[in-house]
């Protein structure tokens, strides 16, 4: 039986530094020597588990400025260097000027660590709506393909050219497809912090759903999630912007995302590529 075609990517993003900003801390510190760490374990799983295929990361362009050594590393290693937006921000706290300022940023710190302009797009935390049609816009102005789009129908019903299409461009979309699971409003997506917490059988099944529904099968995961020391979780002294009981649990709540299931990854990996085989860059599908 012939195995299900599937691509895997990295969000590769620096959370320390992202979170930090996010709880109103202006003093940038990132977590460069980690992001090393974790872009080392990925090579070694992409060279054991995927007959040594290469995959695409998705880097912001705060990265690629702050590692731009790493970044280019990465893509003379022969990884696809994709976009995940300036800033790991939601694009809905931009205005459209501002969205379109930090995509042109973003590209160019990455051209500016690769010499390549990414063709790639993924907002940060998938942060597109079906209805953002400004945003998809001043993205196909830039991209030849975007993967923020969460869906749960089958491609059929929602573009089945996989194209979006506006006056002067056209915009490839791969989706991120999602399934119910237990209740109607919980949804499994194949990868993340999904992966790491559920039982490795739940991922597989949301990952043959995405397959029989037309979709192109995409895994995601994020740096934290390849190293099993806690490297990026932010220190509690640093929760001083949140009051009590708020403060405990946002710092708690990063042991989910940074040791819990964190040593299952490889073994999960492992199953996975034992049923689907990893096809490699995503910019490889605009060949088909």
């Amino acid at each position: 039986m012939s195995k299900i075609p599937f691509y895997f990517s990295v969000d590769f993003e620096d959370y320390y530094h992202d979170k930090r900003r996010d709880m109103g801390i202006n003093t940038p510190v990132f977590k460069i020597e980690s992001l090393w760490k974790s872009y080392e374990k990925i090579n070694y799983l992409c060279n054991k588990y995927l007959n040594s295929k290469k995959i695409t990361f998705f880097t912001t362009g705060i990265v690629a400025k702050e590692a731009k050594d790493l970044i280019n590393k990465i893509y003379k290693d022969g990884h696809e260097i994709a976009c995940h937006y300036n800033y790991h921000d939601s694009i809905h706290k931009s205005s459209k000027s501002e969205f379109s300022y930090n995509l042109d940023k973003a590209i160019e710190y990455i051209f500016n660590a690769t010499g390549v302009k990414p063709k790639g797009f993924r907002a940060p935390n998938f942060d597109i709506k079906p209805d953002d049609k400004w945003a998809y816009e001043e993205i196909a102005k830039r991209f030849e393909y975007d993967s923020s789009y969460i869906t749960n129908l089958p491609l059929t019903k929602i573009c089945p050219t996989s194209k979006m299409k506006f006056k002067n461009s056209v915009l490839k979309e791969f989706f991120i497809f999602s399934r119910s699971f237990l209740t109607k409003s919980f949804r499994l997506r194949s990868g993340g912090t999904f992966l790491k917490l559920f039982p490795v059988n739940l991922t597989i099944k949301t990952m043959k759903d995405c397959y029989e529904k037309g979709h192109y099968v995409i895994l995601y995961m994020h740096p934290y999630e390849f190293l099993k020391d806690g490297e990026f979780i932010i220190p509690f002294k640093d929760f001083y912007n949140y009051s009590f009981p708020k403060n405990i649990i946002k710092y708690s709540r990063q042991i989910q995302w940074h040791k819990v299931g964190n040593n299952s990854v490889e073994k999960k990996i492992e199953k996975i590529t034992s049923l689907f085989e990893h096809q490699g860059t995503m910019q490889n599908i605009l060949l088909n």
